[in-house]
């Protein structure tokens, strides 16, 4: 017989996959054809060059390789029994360095023969047929060719149970050989070179047919498999110890699917080699490793330590523990490196069984574990203090140290908190086990002080989000306290309530031990800066030399959502750079009132109101405001709405305390009532909100509303207008306390610059941490830097004391432009020379608008004249019916006319061409005083201007019907031409009923 044709009898016919032939001498090649023919030039050619050749006992699916995946069909069974040969060579003994002959399976290959012979009269497959015998020149080849050719999916079955047979009557086969047909043999009449991995162990010999056998049916082996017990059953899966419920849907497929708690203990899990491996030499761990480690230097052990290799491959020793498996053969490391990558995942106790039988059988853990992987397992820990890496919300990965937890506890490296005890495994061995709290890290960041109130700050660190837990840490001292709270914040133990004490205790620990380590951080009531020279910003305290410290900042919610830097600071500064570019000096010098509002703080003043006005819309009124809120926030949520009252306005400025209060469009208010802008002017500069009682009590609250800042506002009225204009009150204080800058120029954008303007939406908050970070390490410099400017502001705009609010406003936005340049902060650089330009205008037609509007004296007594025209009584002498006298309404006096209808009185023709005016003395002082205007000057500028005196008694009703009207008056005269016709001619008189 040929090889060939030897070939065609145990291998499927053409057209049934590629058929494989490899060389394991010279390159280790592997050849794949559809036909034998076309194999078989190649099996001659390194037959001839002496090579170690073998063909595959299947075919296979592609030529793409030599697979166990990539076997298509096989139509052999086969086994190798492994023998002793006269030519082998003696070998290093391991142990003593003596020279001696390895015993193989069998001693020889008579001895392989005769147990194989008594194999198939034992087991019946005599009855059926002889096999093939090929003599390897090492061992014995036996072949069941079967009657019919089997995919791979019925053929592994047919083998795995033929395995078995082999094992139960004792025949010692190469496993790999029998149950894998993607497994090599070789071909007969090629050489044995008798090198084995890099090693001579034997003479070269020649392999040779024996014998040729018998075909079998497929039906036939498989009556004998079941015959002998073998049956076609798999062994149950390990029985579990949870209860199980019918859920509805598919079962998870991977770890995403897994609850968070499941994720957490499989994230947090890693597994060494070394644990198994010491259970087992204490001889409670794995049959497998322990045969392996007693017969590694035996031949047809690959199988069992590819197996053993799966495990090493998930293992974080592993790499160790594949190095120390494999040189006990020894396997070539290479070879090594390749299986670990071929490897796809561990293997099962039963694909051990399957690799090696009659071990697994007589485990004692058989049917309670998958595999030994379990026993080497523990949680992947973390016990010092780290810093770590945080998502919060929207905005960029932020670091955040997480101190170490107490003695007992620990982290898990991917998140969670576990508890370590000691506990007895089932064989009653002590093992530190770790056990889960939280699928996710919890840990305390500080303890707060708030008004002497005790917080435990902690944070719950989840895949998702980061959630901040405070704590009342007097609930400490309580579990039932302390886990009402956490439940309150959606924090509860892993595994239900049995959990909670160990919860409970973990937390109680990590609050002892932080309140031994830090002292407590008292929480700020309001942003900007303190009282220690820290600032506050972004929910963070800033101190020289420190990166910023976080703290919640209970009842600042609304400022702080809308304080968290976004974007990139290049970004934010591309929007003020194209300001720059633009020359738009009247919005940059508003971007400078957001900038330098902190900045209020040195000069001595508390605040001061910058008002945008403009008729117009598109002129960029509010795009100046959004890049002024830009710096320490978005740029329009930062902003009060514009249906915000007055109050509320100095609640948040309170709440700001440094920061500016930023308003877009108060027209809403101005329209119902502009009063209200006048008085926020002078509460804006005083620094302070109003002072309030405790409900129900005599008591007053705590004030803690206090702000030196800037206020910046916008609307289409002109507040300079309004205040010069007519009003009852005097203006000149409000003006003084007041900047207004007045934006009528249309303005024009390219699409370019309309995307620049757009993404400030996405870029803001940036450049107040860079400011935050300037303030707090350079007080000492701007202490000096602000009064020196605002004093420089008084000589550049020659002002007096009286402007000493415009120039503490002018002082901060110059020494804003100063600190944003290159040389300090590097936000940007502005042209300061353009800014002072821009103020100077602005200082200067306010102050024509005052000098215009300011009240004197006699617009007092013309106001008041203008009033109550109608309730003068006009008295004219020298008329030829004698005194007419009646009301300057036309009215006429009578005797039941009373002194409240009486507001003055005008006497004409008594002498000179003049007219006298008697006012009652009370009621030009009570009028004085609602006008906002001194008596005392009014007397004072009246009596230059005019004739005046003073009376002790006149009669406002003499010569009239009236009655007497006796009463403290002042008498002014004035000249008939000075004074209006309404008061000098009445009305027709009518009769007073």
């Amino acid at each position: 017989m040929t090889p060939l044709e030897f070939l065609a009898e145990v291998l499927p016919s053409p057209g049934n996959g590629y058929y494989c032939a490899a060389e394991l001498t010279n390159k280790k090649e592997h050849v794949f054809k559809e036909t034998l023919e076309e194999l078989l030039p190649t099996i001659e050619r390194w037959s001839a060059k002496g090579y170690d050749t073998y063909f595959a006992l299947g075919t296979f699916g592609t030529s793409k390789d030599r697979t166990k995946d990539n076997m298509h069909a096989s139509q052999v069974l086969a086994v190798d029994l492994d023998c002793n040969h006269p030519k082998d060579i003696p070998q290093p003994d391991k142990d003593t360095g003596e020279m001696v002959i390895k015993p193989k399976a069998y001693p020889s290959a008579k001895a392989a023969a005769q147990a194989l012979e008594k194999f198939c009269e034992d087991t019946g497959l005599a009855a059926l047929g002889d096999p093939w015998i090929v003599h390897s020149g090492g061992g014995i080849h036996a072949y069941w060719p079967l009657s019919e050719m089997m995919f791979k999916e019925d053929w592994f079955p047919v083998a795995k149970r033929f395995k078995e047979l082999c094992h139960k009557h004792g025949l010692k086969i190469d496993n790999a050989v029998t149950g894998d047909a993607s497994r090599v043999l070789r071909v007969f009449d090629t050489t044995n070179t008798g090198v084995k991995n890099g090693k001579r162990v034997r003479e070269a010999t020649k392999v040779r047919f024996i014998t040729e056998g018998n075909r079998f049916a497929v039906d036939d082996i498989n009556a004998i498999l079941t015959a002998e017990g073998i049956d076609k059953t798999a062994p149950p899966p390990p029985p579990t110890t949870i209860n199980t419920l019918a859920l509805p849907g598919q079962r998870p497929t991977n770890v995403k699917a897994l609850s968070p708690t499941a994720q957490a203990i499989i994230g947090n899990s890693i597994t060494r080699f070394k644990k198994i491996l010491l259970k087992t030499r204490d001889g409670t761990g794995c049959g497998q490793i322990a045969h392996y480690i007693e017969n590694a230097d035996e031949d047809g052990t690959e199988p069992l330590w590819r197996g053993l290799l799966s495990w090493t491959k998930v293992c974080v020793d592993g790499p160790k523990a594949a190095v120390w498996l494999s040189d006990m053969h020894p396997y070539d490391h290479d070879r090594m490196y390749r299986k670990l990558h071929e490897i796809k995942g561990p293997y099962s106790c039963e694909a051990m069984n399957d690799a090696n039988p009659g071990v697994c059988t007589k485990c004692q853990h058989r049917g309670k574990i998958t595999n030994p992987l379990g026993w080497g397992r523990e949680v992947n820990s973390v016990t010092e203090a780290v810093e770590i890496e945080v998502q919060v919300a929207d905005a960029a990965p932020q670091k955040m140290y997480r101190p170490e937890p107490p003695r007992g506890y620990a982290f898990g490296k991917y998140g969670g908190v576990f508890i370590e005890k000691e506990e007895e495994d089932g064989d009653g061995n002590t093992q530190k086990r770790q056990h889960m709290l939280l699928p996710y890290d919890l840990f305390p960041v500080d303890i707060l002080n708030n008004n002497g109130v005790h917080e435990i700050h902690m944070l719950a660190v989840r895949k998702e989000h980061v959630q901040e837990v405070l704590l009342p840490q007097k609930s400490i001292a309580a579990r039932d306290d302390a886990l009402k709270h956490l439940a309150s914040q959606n924090i509860m133990a892993s595994f239900g309530s049995g959990n909670d004490k160990n919860l409970y205790e973990y937390v109680r620990a990590s609050v002892e031990k932080m309140s031994t380590e830090k002292s407590p951080i008292r929480i700020p009531s309001a942003y900007g800066w303190q009282e220690d020279d820290s600032f506050v910003f972004n929910s963070s305290i800033y101190k020289p030399g420190a990166e910023p410290v976080f703290v919640p900042m209970a009842g600042l919610e609304n400022i702080v959502s809308n304080t968290k830097p976004a974007g990139s600071l290049d970004a934010w500064q591309a929007v003020i750079n194209m300001l720059v570019r633009r020359k738009l000096w009247k919005h940059l010098t508003i971007f400078l009132v957001g900038v330098g509002s902190p900045l209020m703080r040195f000069t001595g003043l508390f605040g001061l109101t910058v008002h945008c006005a403009s008729a117009e819309s598109g002129t960029g009124k509010s795009l100046a405001l959004d890049t002024a809120a830009s710096v320490w926030g978005h740029p329009v949520h930062y902003r009060t709405g514009s249906g915000t009252s007055a109050v509320a306005m100095q609640q948040r400025l309170g709440h700001l305390r440094s920061l500016p209060l930023v308003t877009d469009e108060i027209t809403t208010n101005n329209r119902k009532d502009f009063e209200w802008f006048p008085a926020f002017l002078f509460s804006m500069s005083e620094g302070r909100g109003k002072e309030r009682m405790e409900s129900g009590t005599n008591r007053e609250r705590l004030n803690l509303s206090i702000w030196a800042a800037l206020a910046l506002m916008s609307s289409n009225r002109p507040a300079v207008d309004y205040l010069t204009s007519v009003r009852q009150h005097s203006s000149e204080g409000e003006l003084r306390r007041l900047i207004e800058m007045a934006m009528d120029e249309k303005l024009e954008w390219s699409e370019e610059e309309i995307e620049i303007i757009k993404s400030l939406q996405g870029n803001y908050g940036l450049a107040g941490d860079v400011l935050s970070r300037y303030f707090v390490n350079n007080i000492g410099y701007l202490k000096t830097l602000v009064p020196q400017t605002v004093a420089q502001m008084y000589k550049t705009f020659n002002a007096p004391n009286d402007e000493r609010f415009w120039m503490a406003g002018a002082g901060v936005i110059v020494a804003a432009g100063v600190l944003c340049n290159s040389q300090h902060t590097g936000l940007v650089d502005i042209p300061m020379q353009e800014i002072i330009k821009v103020l100077n205008a602005t200082f200067e037609e306010q102050r024509r608008s005052i000098a215009g509007g300011k009240r004197t004296a006699e617009d007092v007594l013309n106001a008041y004249i203008q009033e109550y025209q109608g309730k003068f009584v006009i008295v004219k002498f020298g008329e030829k019916a004698g005194v007419l006298a009646a009301f300057s309404d036309g009215s006429i006096v009578g005797k039941n006319t009373t002194r409240t209808e009486i507001m003055g009185r005008v006497e004409h023709g008594v002498g000179g061409g003049g007219v006298d005016f008697f006012i009652e003395e009370r009621l030009l002082r009570a009028y004085c005083s609602a006008m906002s205007f001194s008596y005392n000057t009014f007397r004072e500028q009246i009596s230059a201007q005019f004739i005046v005196s003073f009376m002790q008694r006149k009669d406002m009703l003499a010569k009239t019907d009236g009655p007497p009207m006796r009463v403290s008056a002042v008498k002014i005269t004035r000249r008939a031409e000075d004074v209006d016709d309404v008061i000098l001619q009445p009305l027709v008189p009518v009769a007073i009923r």
